[in-house]
């Protein structure tokens, strides 16, 4: 028997915020999977204390946790995105107790499937989720053996090698089109470095991430296979950094280059 979740749906329209619970190291919404319905969940709550209390025992084992508020004027982007990370299940906690909610019941899935292919944005929710999962538990910082992020890491690889990716390039100034500059060259590609002072990348999963990024909107997105990545590996850089605002997944060049080997094709 269906349950109506109209009056459910109509008090989180009306809520002033809401508060999501976040991972602190993959600055992301905290992911939870069912253990009896193996729905990909996030969490939300109406008062700090509620979140307080549902981190404790995350705290316990080294899962790191806070709370990011969302107003009301930003509900429709915030579950849009949700999308874009694999999510399908929402956990509302009031007082009263918790209620759930399909996301697809709440906001309808974005349509770009009569887009031409070119114009289709990139989205990678299975790689955003894996990755989420794979962070969640690689970054406790506890020791090695009583972490469970090995038995991601497959997935993870996997999801990787699958991925078209948003590499963000830097357009030189000139008369040139857009189209011209990209054919000749005519762009620079950001760099970061870590605490070591090794250079890396930036690469996206999807425009929300770059977004985060290039807050000052200055990078043009190009879409790419996993296995055109090395072709645009500067020569000192020592790989890339994947989602640096979000999950931060280190993909080194010797990854970059063994996967396709991994998966039985060549590079």
């Amino acid at each position: 028997m269906a349950v109506d979740k109209t009056f459910l749906m109509r008090s989180i329209q009306k809520r002033e915020e809401m508060i999501v619970a976040y991972c602190a190291y993959t600055n992301m919404p905290f992911v939870i999977c069912d253990p009896e319905t193996f729905n990909d969940q996030i969490w939300i709550f109406e008062t700090e204390e509620q979140l307080k209390e549902f981190a404790k025992p995350y705290t316990e084992k080294k899962i790191m946790l806070k709370g990011i508020k969302y107003p009301n004027k930003n509900f429709l982007g915030f579950f849009s995105m949700l999308f874009t990370i694999g999510v399908n299940e929402l956990v509302f906690v009031n007082d009263k107790g918790q209620e759930r909610l399909e996301l697809g019941e709440l906001v309808k899935r974005p349509d770009f499937s009569k887009l031409p292919k070119e114009q289709q944005p990139v989205t990678n929710p299975e790689l955003q989720l894996t990755g989420l999962y794979f962070m969640q538990e690689a970054a406790r910082p506890v020791p090695n053996e009583e972490k469970h992020a090995a038995e991601l890491e497959e997935e993870l690889a996997a999801n990787l090698f699958k991925a078209r990716y948003i590499v963000p390039l830097e357009l030189l100034e000139g008369p040139e089109s857009d189209m011209e500059k990209l054919k000749n060259k005519k762009y620079r590609l950001p760099i970061l470095k870590n605490k070591n002072g090794d250079m890396l990348q930036p690469l996206f999963t999807d425009p929300n991430e770059l977004a985060k990024f290039d807050r000052e909107k200055k990078l043009k997105a190009l879409a790419m296979p996993f296995a055109n990545l090395t072709k645009v590996l500067i020569k000192d850089s020592k790989g890339f950094l994947l989602n640096p605002a979000g999950f931060h997944i280190a993909m080194p060049k010797e990854l970059v280059e063994g996967l396709p080997k991994r998966f039985g094709q060549d590079a």
